[in-house]
């Protein structure tokens, strides 16, 4: 007999899931910064609006432009 249709779909949607599990876990680890989500870095502290780190010095968040007070 053979792969009928449907079951070619499925293969290919079952590849697909796992392909798109796979990218997003190594697009997960290369964008991971030394020290993690801890905040082990003194030059660094979380944005008041979005949480993402930012450096001490500055004046506003990079990624929301959230105004900082102290920077």
């Amino acid at each position: 007999m053979g792969i009928g249709i449907i079951e070619l779909v499925i293969i290919l949607a079952v590849l697909g899931l796992i392909g798109a599990i796979v990218a997003g876990l190594v697009l997960s680890l290369a964008t991971r910064r030394p020290g993690g989500l801890s905040g082990n870095n003194p030059n660094l502290r979380p944005c008041p609006d979005c949480g993402h780190f930012i450096s001490v010095r500055a004046a506003a968040c990079p990624r929301c432009g959230g105004p900082v007070k102290g920077g």
